[in-house]
């Protein structure tokens, strides 16, 4: 096939709007404005894309540039961080609306966060009076992953009309990979394919390339391949910064440490949220903390809404120092304590299992085998951010674990896929809709279809498969 040499995130990469994944708002928004140059230079005269990496913000610009035909100039601020050199590689070019050929032009200001304002002599300055004077569409695209950013960028925001792009659903991450495997003539295994998905955080990019680094050259992929690929480096240094975090002594101390998070604020907060009764072991600090972070959820939200971004200074307060604060007499992490409770509401004695902590994390190993009886633990354990370590036949559970929302998505996502094909085929049997048909209709065939003379007729009237049939039964 043509291509086939080339990186998967390259021979992959979407052409046109049709193929991009997700972020749907955010490019409708994109198309609306530069379809507004169509009448001349609009009030804003720039669009700042910005989000998470790997999540179509420079795809999406590259593909509407090839379907509304612009000659698109494309430059990398990093490599280009000087007010001088800027003006020579975009000035001019920003002052004529069509190229030699004829064609419109668009600007495009790629990976911004490698300038900054003062060290590259002006850079940030250059761009605003790019801005002001251009005749064609400029485009910036910046990581927003750091705190400061806002600020950082705040001459530029001003100026330009503030696109974000969110992470891509891990169901459409799964649904583009099983798309890619097809494409390269490769099984996966549906749980490989999900740890593909999990681990990507909702960077399809790094999904793409942990894909082809298990997949090129083979004809089959399961999870075993997956061993050796671990958590990305922006996650791993994650738990320390909650460590800094949660042992702050002062508002000022627990705010340093957004400073070394490789996440953004919005997974820091997650994050925060996921542990903190692992750490507030006191109903009274639980509380306290709680009500921080509530507070700080309502700072972001009141920023979202009006654009003054200057608010989320107030956000990063709560949900630092005053998470800190929160801590009187809580006496440190209950991890422990939630593994022994775990493990005992399976029906175990705790002499079937050894429990230490290490450095690592509290190590639990079964005495004997498990059996039948390892998914139901294995699941259990996973619940509170644990991992089997292969080879070694033991859990590791991190005394901070990540947030367990995309855990409890990808556990129960069979479930509500089967639920949303079975209450689509029932909507449309009885006219209604298909939330009508989970509510009123389904909880009665569950009922009808544990009779087996029933269970044919029920079957062929919505022509289930036998996942289906299995699911109504469960």
């Amino acid at each position: 096939m043509s291509g086939s040499g080339q990186p998967w995130a390259a021979r992959f990469m979407p052409r046109t709007v049709k193929e991009i994944v997700d972020n749907e708002v955010a490019i409708g928004e994109f198309i609306r404005w530069v379809k507004s140059w169509e009448k001349g230079p609009p009030e804003k005269r720039a669009a700042f894309l910005h989000g998470p990496p790997g999540v179509g913000k420079t795809t999406t610009v590259v593909a509407i540039a090839n379907d509304f035909e612009f000659d698109l100039l494309e430059v990398n601020a990093s490599d280009t961080r000087t007010g001088r050199r800027l003006n020579e590689v975009i000035g001019r070019a920003a002052t004529q609306s069509l190229t030699v050929f004829g064609r419109r032009r668009m600007i495009l200001l790629d990976e911004l966060e490698g300038v900054s304002g003062r060290e590259d002599e002006g850079g940030i300055a250059a761009i605003v009076s790019i801005i002001k004077e251009t005749r064609s569409p400029v485009v910036l695209v910046a990581t927003s992953a750091t705190e400061g950013w806002e600020e950082k960028f705040g001459p530029l925001r001003e100026i330009s009309l503030q696109i974000e792009f969110g992470p891509i659903p891990f169901s459409d991450i799964v649904s583009r990979l099983r798309s890619m495997a097809k494409d390269v003539g490769v099984s996966v295994d549906d749980e490989a394919m999900e740890l593909i998905a999990e681990r990507s955080k909702g960077d399809m990019r790094s999904a793409v390339n942990d894909f082809e680094a298990v997949a090129r050259g083979k004809q089959h992929v399961s999870a075993v391949d997956l061993d050796w690929l671990g958590e990305r480096d922006r996650q791993a240094y994650t738990p320390e910064v909650l460590s800094r975090i949660f042992s702050a002594k002062t508002v000022r101390e627990a705010r340093q440490a957004l400073s070394s998070a490789f996440i953004t604020y919005d997974d820091l907060f997650e994050w925060i949220n996921e542990n903190l009764p692992l750490v507030l072991d006191d109903p009274a600090d639980l509380d306290e903390g709680l009500e921080a972070l509530a507070r700080a959820d309502i700072h972001e939200g009141r920023t979202k809404r009006t654009q003054e971004f200057r608010l989320l200074k107030y956000m990063f307060n709560e949900m630092t120092g005053g998470v800190a604060m929160s801590r009187h007499l809580s006496e440190g992490s209950v991890a422990l304590k939630q593994v022994r409770s775990r493990l005992a509401g399976l029906g175990y004695l705790p002499s079937a299992f050894t429990i230490s902590e290490t450095p690592d994390g509290i190590l639990v190993r079964p005495v004997r085998y498990l059996g039948n009886d390892w998914g139901r633990v294995n699941s259990s354990l996973k619940g509170l951010g644990g991992s089997w370590t292969r080879g070694e036949g033991f859990w590791v559970i991190p005394y901070f674990r990540p947030p367990q929302i995309v855990w409890r998505y990808r556990a129960t996502w069979h479930s509500r896929r089967v639920r949303k094909s079975v209450s689509e085929r029932v909507a449309a049997k009885c006219h209604i809709s298909t939330a009508e048909a989970i509510r009123d209709v389904i909880p009665f065939i569950k009922v009808m279809i544990e009779n087996e003379e029933m269970e044919d007729k029920i079957a062929g009237w919505l022509e289930l498969k036998k996942s289906e049939i299995k699911w109504l039964r469960s």
